[in-house]
This record gives structure tokens, sequence and C-alpha cells, in this order.
């Protein structure tokens, strides 16, 4: 258990409950700063970029044709893209696209305006963003990795069956 000490009004000390680590809370918010770099109160948040890559899923949706089908325009925005070079996956819901932050968004972008031009005057999209700068994984090795996980605990199942 961890608590808090306050000795002094500008240094409280952290101490555990079987008095193994005591220092000063500044010590600790010094760790946290220099941890999170973000927390940083001279950040220039205007200047802040976007992460190198990242992956969307998202679902465009056509509003007010007045028709149930919206399979003329998915198959578009599948052309669109298909000629921005991105990867991507079509799935029952939508469409899994993977690349550059800033190409990502604007394929997106690009198809909005596809079915906007078939005559669609309002579109909405719902999109999940993710993005990670530990490592590079695409969305495909994230399943992977899931199937992985989930072939083995099968073997484990299987092997005490014998």
């Amino acid at each position: 258990m961890t608590k808090f000490i306050a000795t002094s009004s500008k240094h409280p000390t952290v101490t555990t409950s079987d008095a193994t680590t005591t220092f000063h809370a500044t010590t600790f918010f010094n760790i946290l700063q220099f941890s999170f770099p973000f927390a940083h109160s001279t950040m220039d948040y205007a200047s802040i970029e976007t992460p190198a890559a990242c992956y969307a899923d998202f679902c465009l949706i056509p509003v007010g044709t007045g028709n149930i089908s919206v399979a003329e325009e998915v198959a578009d925005v599948q052309r669109v893209l298909k000629a921005s070079g991105l990867k991507y996956t079509m799935h029952s819901a939508g469409t899994t696209v993977e690349g550059a932050w800033d190409q990502v968004m604007a394929v997106i972008g690009k198809a909005h305006t596809v079915v906007h031009r078939r005559g669609v005057f309002r579109v909405q999209s719902s999109i999940r963003v993710g993005s990670r700068t530990d490592k590079t994984q695409t969305a495909a090795d994230k399943v992977k990795r899931v199937n992985d996980i989930l072939a083995k605990n099968d073997n484990d199942v299987m092997d005490s069956k014998v």
C-alpha cells in the first residue's frame, strides 16, 4: 500500500506500508514528467505532429439516397482505395485501411467525395483509428497474433485429451 505523508508543504513524502521505499513526491512527479513528455507545461501544442502511421477502420454511410442497398457506393469506395496504393481490407461492415496517417485520412476524404459525386448530398462515416509508436504492426499482424493464441490454446486442449 502506498500513502502520501505531508512532511512539509513543499516536499510531501511517498512511502509504502512496509517502509521499503521513501522518496519525495517532487522526485516522483519529475520521473512522471520525464516518462510522459506531453505532460510538460511548456509543450507547444500547435506544433504536435500526427503519428507516422495508423490503421483506420471506417464505415461510410450514404444518407438519404432512397435506396436500401449501398453496394454501388461501396464499390466506388473500393476503387478509390485501390487507386491509393494503400493496404486495405474490406469486410462486411466497412473497410480497414493502413498507411501513413495523412494518406489514410486523405483516402477516407476521397471516399466521401466519390460518393458525393454519385449525387449523394450527405455522407456519414464512423471511423476508429489506431496508431502505435513502439513497433510496426499491421492489421494482419494483429489478427495473426490472436489466431496464434487460439491455435496454441486449441492444441493445449487437444493434448490434455490424449
